[in-house]
């Protein structure tokens, strides 16, 4: 059972709304809304829509503005971003193969499992590192996967990459917008315990952790 709440009302509409639109059949949701809605830890935004076949971003373009008056901020191939009633979405290819298959939940939402989303995550630390909420949601999943496991689905989705590059990423914070607004479902949000908890994952890597650090 999927933790809706993660989305407001009108935002979750939406997304039913994309869910059930035949031209966007191939595309499932990824990202931190994914996440909030597998744990219910926070409320997410934006609607990061991935699909492993390629798409015409332009023609795509066109139908999400005739159909929904998509705004339209940035395109490429495989590749648009914009908004709809002003919430932000994406629509990308990702090519990476899944770890396991996406999940349909009873509201016919389609989403990546718990182990692409992590391996997603950990790859964005390692390669930016900037986003707050990515080290807050790594820090969450410590009540539902053990660092290893976190690591095991990395190196799964991306086997040539570097496993030193998301452990070293994990622990540094010079990066991070803390600018960034957290918005807590569950708790209080504090950056000293986020940071405690990721701590306590390098330490203790095969530990799966009973509470949120919130």
């Amino acid at each position: 059972m999927l933790h809706t709440q993660a989305l407001k009302g009108e935002t979750f509409k939406l997304l039913k709304t994309l869910m059930n639109d035949s031209r966007l059949k191939d595309f499932n949701l990824a990202g931190g809304t994914a996440l909030a809605f597998y744990l219910g830890h926070r409320l997410s935004v934006d609607l990061d829509l991935f699909t492993p076949n390629p798409f015409d971003a332009k023609k795509m373009e066109e139908y999400l503005i005739e159909k929904y008056d998509f705004k339209s901020d940035y395109f490429e191939k495989n590749t648009l971003k914009g908004t709809i009633a002003g919430v932000k979405i994406d629509c990308i290819t990702y090519s990476y193969p899944n770890i396991e298959n996406p999940y349909i939940s009873q509201e016919d939402i389609r989403l990546y499992s718990m182990k692409d989303i992590v391996a997603m995550k950990l790859s964005a630390i390692a390669d930016d590192g900037s986003r707050l909420k990515d080290f807050v949601d790594i820090a969450c999943l410590s009540t539902q996967m053990t660092f290893n496991q976190m690591l095991q689905s990395y190196t799964e989705k991306y086997p040539n990459a570097n496993p030193v590059r998301p452990l070293k990423g994990l622990l540094y914070f010079e990066d991070i917008n803390f600018e960034e607004p957290i918005f807590i479902l569950k708790g209080k949000y504090s950056w000293k315990n986020i940071q405690k908890r990721l701590e306590q994952m390098q330490k203790k890597r095969d530990v799966l952790f009973e509470k949120m650090p919130l």
